[in-house]
């Protein structure tokens, strides 16, 4: 149903008298069944999407998400993976990347991403909070608490006050 919308709305574009429709976007289709919720279809459709744009790293971070929201966590990391090596400093990436691995507990793997993405992006908020829990489970103390001061400096310059969580 929604890739019959989809290609509908491809044909009242190109029919509406445009000279240069927009360029497709290869993930639209995917995007339509994740918003509705349908993420096994999302998926199918992602993968479909990836196949035939293998060098595009917005689209397979885009595939990570719905992997992910689908359960496929391995295909997420492992999309992912690929993203870096498309674009190794993208420090959304790599922040995703820790997201996953700290959901899956794996904290070191964690730790290696989010350590990554605050290098590239010493103000990324999330990479920086990442850095910080994960250096703390690891044992890295002072390493935790020079995240966590930078955490809490990053969150005043925002304009939010409050102690960052899980802060002593």
């Amino acid at each position: 149903m929604i890739r019959i919308r989809a290609a509908s709305l491809l044909v009242a574009v190109l029919l509406s008298g445009c000279a240069t429709p927009p360029p497709p976007d290869p993930g639209a289709i995917a995007a339509a069944y994740a918003e509705a919720g349908q993420y096994d279809a999302a998926a199918r459709e992602i993968d479909l999407a990836v196949r035939a744009h293998p060098r595009d790293a917005a689209l397979r971070r885009q595939a990570a998400s719905i992997h992910r929201r689908a359960g496929n966590v391995g295909k997420a990391v492992g999309q992912l993976e690929a993203a870096l090596r498309l674009t190794p400093t993208d420090a959304e990436i790599w922040v995703d990347l820790g997201d996953l691995e700290s959901e899956r507990d794996n904290t070191a793997d964690a730790y290696v991403a989010y350590r990554r993405a605050s290098e590239l992006a010493p103000r990324n908020l999330r990479a920086v909070a990442g850095l910080a829990l994960a250096a703390e489970r690891l044992g890295f103390q002072e390493e935790a608490e020079a995240a966590y001061a930078r955490w809490a400096a990053l969150e005043k310059e925002s304009g939010d006050d409050s102690p960052p969580a899980h802060m002593d």
